[in-house]
């Protein structure tokens, strides 16, 4: 992986990986449901902007998707950050994206 890091102090865990950016792809997730022990399964589509975010030790690592086409009815924020593990490339690519 080619990949620059951000180093300014807010940033540290954030990098451009300009090997990913503009692959389209789908995520799948979920997220609890506030007050209850229920959660809700969320679908993502868009393209990768190439900002990767590495979090924890050791880390997880998230992708960030803009241009997103589709969303949750009341997700309205442009682009997602989501877990790599769940990502998968659509259309020509075939490889993982890692």
């Amino acid at each position: 992986m080619t990949a620059t890091l951000d180093s300014s102090p807010s940033n540290e865990r954030y990098y451009f990986d300009p090997s990913i950016a503009g692959v389209r792809v789908q995520a799948d997730g979920g997220n609890a449901a506030v007050g209850s022990r229920l959660a809700s399964r969320e679908v993502f589509e868009g393209t990768l902007t190439g900002r990767r975010m590495d979090e924890g030790d050791p880390p997880w690592r998230w992708l960030e998707i803009g241009l997103l086409i589709e969303k949750p009815a009341d997700f309205r924020e442009e682009s997602v950050w989501c877990e790599e593990s769940y990502i998968y490339p659509l259309g020509h690519e075939t490889e993982e994206v890692s």
